[in-house]
């Protein structure tokens, strides 16, 4: 396949991760922090934050709440920059990614995403 035919991706789970990392740190919580007060171990955060794993509706929730912020919010900003990504070209898929799965795609880095993600959040 040509490089021309790939065009750049990311997923609904990572973009919710992003969120929380950059909302995390804006409120000076460590990730040992977060996870307690979700209820997981720091590591499922980070696999969370990286977009690998995903939280339940509780665990998004407290963690929303450990945020100072409610989980509608979180979700309403990954709509956001859903709609932000999209219009760049970027498709976003809302299935965490796995091997082999549309080809045609190459997943965006955490830090390319971090850097859009925050451009969405400053515009709110």
């Amino acid at each position: 396949m040509s490089n021309n035919n790939l065009k750049p991706a990311t997923t609904y789970p990572a973009i919710v991760g992003r969120i929380l990392v950059s909302l995390r740190k804006n409120a000076g919580i460590g990730q040992d922090q977060l996870a307690e007060a979700i209820g997981i171990t720091q590591s499922t955060l980070s696999r969370v934050e990286r977009g690998e794993s995903a939280l339940t509706v509780e665990q998004l929730a407290r963690a929303a709440q450990r945020l100072g912020d409610k989980a509608s919010n979180i979700l309403e900003k990954a709509d956001d920059a859903v709609e932000e990504l999209n219009s760049q070209g970027i498709n976003v898929q809302y299935e965490r990614a796995r091997s082999g799965v549309d080809t045609g795609l190459v997943l965006i880095g955490a830090a390319a995403l971090g850097a859009l993600i925050a451009v969405v959040l400053s515009k709110k």
